[in-house]
């Protein structure tokens, strides 16, 4: 934790510094200012813990200080030095919820035994700042699988580097896995990974998604690695891995490699699900249990993603057709993998939900037992039928009603905690695809239009009421991280929220 030292008198500075036992309570200087106006602007730069300040001291004294700073770093502890024992002082500091008010000459023994306490409630407070900042990280990358960052790179740089996850060129891979730990578990048993590496874990279509990052990272670190742990814990299972993308703007295609790993793997009759498997070493095996080509895939799948449920089908004919002068064992793994590849292909073309997606995995387990070519045909062929729609008109203006209901819910209720996945599902869509309809119906994806109804009503509470707590303001319109709230106000009206209170003061 940094301490900043604030005092008009120099010698009283260096007493201060002198006293307190900094290595024994792992503390560190952030440095030492005489008035409270050059303190205010280095409290943000020196990232400011503990903030020890004498009351009376030239241009902006010590009570005036904290009363500013309070509104822009809540977090910081403050604690008054003075040497007059006055009263009024005493009382003003309890309303200002100050950490304690030390009168001089400062006892080194009830200065230390303070800061001692602080830096416990510190503790806390971080283990609490952590908990939230992970929640943070998994937030962002379900929008980014979900495209709520539109199609730029501008909006999607600017959150990540919120997040403080790593650097966004750096190199990203993306691991899917089994295991039936809950997630807190699953993070343990990934601490030495996490020790080296920058690392996310989301709970997706029914399996975990690791994401990792590392400058020079490559997918043969993250399987080694994985393949250590899963050995040690055996908790993991079926680890498919993606490449490696370079920059988190490509993270999308990790991930969509690792799902694809994982879904060639799970159609292989004979399959080692202790050993880690990559999307690289797995990607030629597709034409080894799926007996059409390359070309009949891509074509069936773009049928998927318009949602042609004619053409869509007709291909699925053409697989049973060939399938029928093919090995068992190949048109076995055939139908488990065309029945995940093309649910994976409907669910994010939005075209159904996650837990349509579960259905396909639960349909996919269960075909090994189905012995008959036909029933298997008929089974997948079920799955594509009972989930596309007749006709396009009746999905447009499905959707389209969709999305002025939800657009509506927003309009009303953007101060609360608003979920696109919650939203989206809501509206029989998957995220992705409800992403991408919302942006075409209003003209700004889902974050940016939240963020700018709150920015307005923010900009309102603070003109119609000056007085008003920048913190007050930031929890009334749905922000709980006020540092958040400063960058996301400053990056939408190009000036901080304190300035403009001041500039409607007056």
């Amino acid at each position: 934790m940094n301490v900043l030292i604030v005092d008009d008198q120099r010698l009283s500075r260096a007493g201060l510094v002198k006293m307190i036992e900094w290595e024994k309570l792992g503390l560190t200087p952030a440095g030492e200012c005489a008035n409270g106006r050059d303190a205010l602007e280095r409290i943000g730069d020196a990232e400011a813990d503990i903030v020890i300040t004498d009351v009376r001291m030239p241009i902006m004294n010590g009570l005036e200080l904290i009363e500013k700073a309070k509104e822009q770093y809540p977090d910081i502890a403050y604690v008054v030095v003075s040497g007059y024992d006055d009263f009024q002082y005493v009382r003003k500091s309890i309303q200002l919820t100050v950490a304690d008010y030390l009168l001089k000459p400062v006892d080194p023994g009830e200065l230390n035994e303070l800061l001692a306490g602080l830096v416990r409630r510190g503790e806390e407070r971080h283990r609490k700042a952590e908990a939230d900042l992970l929640r943070w990280r998994e937030q962002f990358f379900h929008f980014l699988l979900e495209g709520a960052y539109g199609e730029t790179g501008s909006k999607l740089i600017s959150e990540f580097a919120e997040i403080r996850f790593a650097d966004p060129e750096d190199r990203f891979v993306a691991a899917v896995f089994e295991s039936r730990l809950d997630k807190p578990a699953v993070y343990e048993t990934l601490r030495p990974l996490a020790d080296r590496l920058a690392v996310c874990v989301l709970r997706i279509r029914g399996v975990y998604l690791l994401i990792a990052a590392a400058p020079s990272l490559v997918a043969g670190d993250i399987a080694s690695e994985l393949k250590r742990l899963a050995d040690s814990s055996r908790e993991i299972a079926r680890i498919s891995i993606g490449n490696a993308a370079e920059g988190i703007i490509k993270v999308k295609e990790t991930v969509g490699q690792a799902f694809d790993a994982y879904t060639i793997r799970t159609s292989r009759k004979a399959d080692r699900a202790d050993e880690p498997a990559t999307f690289e070493s797995l990607e030629a095996e597709t034409a080894d249990f799926v007996p059409l080509s390359a070309a009949w895939e891509q074509e069936w799948a773009f049928h998927l993603r318009q949602g042609n449920r004619r053409a869509a089908l007709d291909k699925l004919d053409e697989l049973l057709d060939i399938g029928h002068s093919a090995h068992p064992d190949i048109v076995d793994g055939s139908y488990h993998y065309v029945l995940l590849r093309g649910a994976r292909e409907l669910y994010e073309a939005g075209l159904i939900r996650e837990p349509d997606f579960l259905e396909a995995c639960r349909i996919a387990r269960s075909l090994p037992s189905i012995v008959s070519l036909d029933d298997k045909q008929r089974t997948v062929t079920d799955f594509f039928r009972n989930r596309l729609k007749e006709t396009d008109s009746e999905n447009a203006m499905e959707t389209r009603l969709a999305v002025e209901k939800a657009k509506a819910y927003i309009d009303t209720h953007y101060c609360q905690t608003i979920n696109l996945s919650e939203l989206a599902q809501n509206s029989y869509m998957s995220p992705g695809y409800f992403s991408s309809l919302f942006r075409q119906h209003t003209g700004r994806n889902f974050l940016d239009y939240v963020a700018h109804l709150r920015i307005e009503h923010a900009k309102s509470l603070l003109a119609a009421d000056p007085s008003r707590k920048i913190a007050d303001v930031a929890l009334q319109c749905g922000y709980q991280d006020l540092k958040y709230f400063r960058k996301l106000f400053k990056r939408h009206t190009g000036i901080t929220p304190v300035s403009y209170k001041e500039d409607a003061a007056r």
